[in-house]
């Protein structure tokens, strides 16, 4: 994987802590011997499986910095998301890829301060290529089940994965997932509808982001249907943004289940 995003010296220095994290996070992974099956018979052992993620150049800078909080990887075992993600930003990407588009149209938003109605900001495209050529994009990527779901033939979420992912983390012993957070101290938390559909076990989940921290349970209606529940989250010590959306990969509206609760939550009075 030769295609890398440019970070600058002091996000190189982050990377470095954040990389130290990854491997100490891959030790502990690695004391269960038992082989771990994702859907590719030649990747057995954590670091075959597992995919780093993180920050992308320019997240330090931000206004409002983000972390977009996601449920797994696909096909990347062994490699970090944020490598693969370049590799596709620059041969793969068009408007039709949901699960960016819906990222880099909230982006958009949050960086113009909900300016713009969902009618004036520009196409996902358009959006990618000013970040690349300002060599910023702002945000950060965290995936909760690190091991990567490399199942060819099955796209959905590999559910006993997850579940053993984070079972052989022993967050109880050593919060990686806590440490995570911290390091990139984000002033907003978007999750993808992390807590239906019976995704990972409850108790674990309750490990990577505690009850205790939460105080949630607002909703942004539309057409009758809750499509945002928002509330704070304490981190670092202090009260920041916390939205629970849609899956971002979802086939829901772009400006009703996406942009639009999002602004709304943030910029009440844009």
């Amino acid at each position: 994987m030769s295609k890398k995003f440019k970070y600058n010296g002091e996000e190189k220095l982050k990377n470095k802590e954040l990389d130290i994290l990854m491997n100490e996070w891959i030790s502990e992974l690695s004391k269960n011997p038992e082989p771990i099956s994702n859907g590719d018979k030649t990747k057995t052992t954590p670091s075959d499986c597992f995919a780093k993620d993180g920050f992308f150049p320019g997240y330090y800078e931000q206004k409002r910095k983000v972390v977009f909080l996601c449920r797994e990887t696909r096909l990347i075992g062994g490699y970090d998301f944020r490598d693969t993600t370049k590799e596709f930003f620059e041969n793969d990407f068009n408007n039709n890829n949901s699960f960016w588009r819906h990222i880099l149209y909230i982006m958009y938003g949050i960086k113009t301060e909900g300016k713009y109605s969902f009618e004036e900001i520009p196409t996902a495209s358009e959006i990618l290529n000013e970040m690349y050529s300002n060599n910023n994009f702002g945000f950060a990527t965290i995936n909760i089940s690190k091991y990567s779901n490399d199942d060819k033939n099955n796209w959905q979420t590999n559910i006993v994965l997850a579940n053993r992912f984070l079972k052989d983390s022993n967050l109880d012993k050593t919060n990686f997932f806590q440490k995570e957070l911290e390091l990139l101290n984000p002033d907003i938390i978007i999750t993808a509808n992390l807590w239906e559909h019976g995704l990972f076990n409850e108790e674990y989940l309750d490990l990577c982001l505690p009850k205790t921290n939460f105080s949630k349970g607002k909703n942004v209606i539309y057409d009758g249907e809750s499509v945002a529940e928002y509330g704070k989250y304490n981190l670092n010590g202090r009260d920041i943004d916390y939205i629970d959306l849609y899956h971002f990969s979802a086939k829901k509206s772009d400006a009703y289940c996406y942009y639009n609760p999002v602004m709304k939550i943030l910029f009440p009075k844009k």
